[in-house]
């Protein structure tokens, strides 16, 4: 018996979902905690900057344009054993290999020195329009020098963060999902102390600033020694291989076109609600966007420490297993979504009212269609992610068209119907374009069939 105990233990221990999910429980605490101190400390304006700052910041990821998605595919391929790789497609099943190692080492020497071009790319575009942005969004007695001063901190951190950011990339590539979530578990954990201690000492805005500087330092650090734990440094190439980008372009290039439509999926509510709607608004937006990007992050792990596994069983030609493996965890992550979504939307505001907080989630019905918007985004995000698996990118066109649809859509109906123009109209711009398109793309990436797909989801068999 306690022979038995002792090998369920462990290999709950050895578990990235157990990391995953404590490190994802401790962002959602740490949400949970943080958002009532934020709405508790910070007026409505200063709320409304800080959910601005951090729309702004994402855009960062728009200067990746896709590098990051291509090269953990890039990743996976070395580690299933594979020699080289095409630059779409997968080559024949490679088998049961071992991992390339000096091939890894090579790509992370490119991705690190690719990474500080982007990063300067980033900071600079940054610095312009995120600056004319804030100026056009608040007026000086709104946005005073000293805060200035803090966007420009902030851009620094930001600079910093994505010039590092390939040290976790290269983790997930090579199946280190565990250690990445212990990444995030601490990284949370020091962002939630300190973000907090800073806060009650009445620093305001810059506390979010520290705690995002803190955040980064600790996520660069276990990386970096994760990698190095796997990959000797002496098998590392001194230079970038620029032949290695030019390979890997024509799908980091369809994933940064894809990543024009993220940006706004995850940026644009708050975005048009601070240039239409106002400051109390945009606060109660950003409340409900964190809380929302929260539980999609809790959901989404049960798939998201499978992909490099789901990658490796495709490149070795076990389809069979992949599907199996993909179907049983897309169950589990939309149960869990649809768990949370109900706690969320029957607890979220009345634990905020116990916090006494200055403001809450968005009114029920508008959290409802809000939900549904994020439900099948999130159904068609993971069918969209297993055709990735085969190294290609085939919606660019229909991602793009998506979001044009979006962006119109909302220009016409947020000034005429206010808040529900804004949560609608990217609800009926996917539904109408991107979501059954790649769902069905997705489904034929798999080897199983419609009713057998459902018995795995559903009842663990097929």
């Amino acid at each position: 018996m306690s022979g038995t105990l002792a090998r369920y233990s462990s290999r709950i221990w050895r578990s990235s979902l157990l990391f995953g999910g404590l490190a994802t429980v401790l962002r959602v605490g740490a949400q949970l905690v943080l958002l009532p101190a934020i709405l508790f400390y910070l007026s409505p304006k200063d709320q409304a900057i800080w959910w601005v700052f951090v729309a702004l910041g994402n855009f960062a990821n728009l200067a990746d344009f896709g590098f990051a998605q291509a090269i953990i595919r890039i990743y996976n391929i070395m580690w299933a054993g594979a020699e080289d790789f095409e630059s779409e497609g997968l080559r024949p099943a490679v088998g049961a290999k071992e991992p390339n190692i000096t091939g890894i080492a090579n790509l992370n020497t490119t991705a690190r020195h690719l990474y500080l071009w982007l990063s300067f790319a980033a900071v600079s575009i940054l610095a312009l329009a995120g600056t004319l942005y804030l100026f056009k969004a608040f007026s000086p007695d709104e946005f005073p020098a000293r805060l200035w001063v803090l966007w420009a901190v902030y851009l620094a951190a930001i600079g910093f963060n994505f010039s590092t950011a390939y040290w976790l990339l290269a983790c997930q590539g090579i199946n280190r999902i565990r250690d990445v979530q212990i990444a995030y578990f601490f990284s949370s954990m020091v962002f939630l102390v300190v973000v907090l201690t800073f806060l009650k000492l009445g620093w305001g805005l810059t506390a979010m600033v520290v705690g995002t500087v803190a955040r980064g330092l600790v996520l660069r650090q276990i990386g970096r020694a994760t990698f190095y734990k796997v990959v000797p440094r002496l098998v590392s190439s001194p230079k970038p291989d620029l032949t290695v980008l030019r390979r890997i372009w024509p799908n980091a290039r369809r994933f940064g076109l894809l990543s024009i439509t993220g940006y706004w999926q995850a940026n644009g509510l708050v975005l048009m609600s601070g240039y239409f709607l106002g400051t109390a608004i945009t606060a109660s937006i950003g409340a409900t966007n964190t809380a929302g990007n929260l539980l999609v992050n809790f959901a989404g792990l049960w798939l998201n420490v499978k992909w490099p596994q789901i990658t490796v069983l495709r490149t070795q030609g076990r389809l069979d297993e992949m599907s199996a493996l993909f179907a049983r965890r897309l169950a589990f992550a939309l149960g869990t979504f649809l768990l949370v979504a109900t706690i969320v939307a029957v607890g979220g505001n009345k634990l905020l009212e116990l916090k006494h907080s200055h403001t809450q989630l968005l009114a029920p019905p508008y959290l409802l269609v809000y939900f549904l918007y994020l439900f099948q985004q999130f159904i068609y995000v993971q069918f969209g992610m297993l055709v990735f698996t085969e190294n290609v990118v085939p919606f660019c066109k229909i991602s793009l068209l998506t979001g044009l649809a979006t962006v119109v859509l909302s220009l016409v109906l947020v000034p005429l119907w206010g808040l529900w123009g804004l949560i609608l109209s990217p609800l009926i711009a996917e539904i109408l374009f991107s979501a059954w398109i790649v769902v069905r793309r997705g489904f034929i990436s798999q080897s199983m069939g419609l009713q057998q797909f459902f018995r795995l989801a559903i009842l663990g068999r097929a």
